[in-house]
């Protein structure tokens, strides 16, 4: 029963892609960067120096935004039920374009910032360190921001949105 809580919890205005779920959207915080995002990519494509992410970094890096987006779909996916079923496109195709829309409305949002790059830039360098590799291009890493830089612009962002709905 609990289990069964905490997914329903985690599925309530998609808390799942947050790294803090609060009571309420507007208490949650860390968009994106819920640790189980990254450990999945890690396991998945950045296992080790041999694997196809690190093999392959200049398709990676800045990490693609669709396989960020399947990441999304297959952690919302895992969250529908315990019975085992097809994770099959008809299925999923509507969970997959709306996470998609989400993630280029946010790119949007925030502007100038160009905070999803960013993202998906730390997102391609913590997986190389967890393949235990150096990035080789310093200067995308040099450009990566701290998770906390992403909540005080989103903040900002809110902040800006609500005072112009005034």
């Amino acid at each position: 029963m609990r289990n069964r809580l905490l997914v329903s919890e985690l599925k309530q205005d998609s808390a799942f892609i947050f790294h803090v779920c609060g009571s309420s959207v507007d208490e949650h915080s860390g968009l994106y960067t819920n640790p189980a995002i990254q450990q999945i990519i890690n396991e998945v494509l950045f296992k080790d120096e041999s694997d196809d992410a690190v093999k392959w970094g200049k398709y990676y890096n800045p990490f693609p935004r669709v396989a960020f987006v399947l990441v999304l779909m297959a952690i919302e996916w895992a969250l529908g039920s315990c019975e085992l079923i097809s994770f099959k496109e008809d299925d999923y195709s509507g969970v997959f374009n709306s996470h998609l829309a989400s993630l280029d409305e946010f790119s949007k949002a925030a502007g100038k910032l160009d905070l999803l790059k960013k993202l998906l830039e730390q997102v391609y360098s913590t997986g190389c360190i967890h393949a235990g590799v150096t990035v080789k291009n310093t200067r995308d890493q040099k450009k990566a921001i701290p998770s906390r830089a992403f909540l005080n612009a989103i903040r900002e962002y809110q902040m800006a949105d609500d005072n112009d709905s005034c």
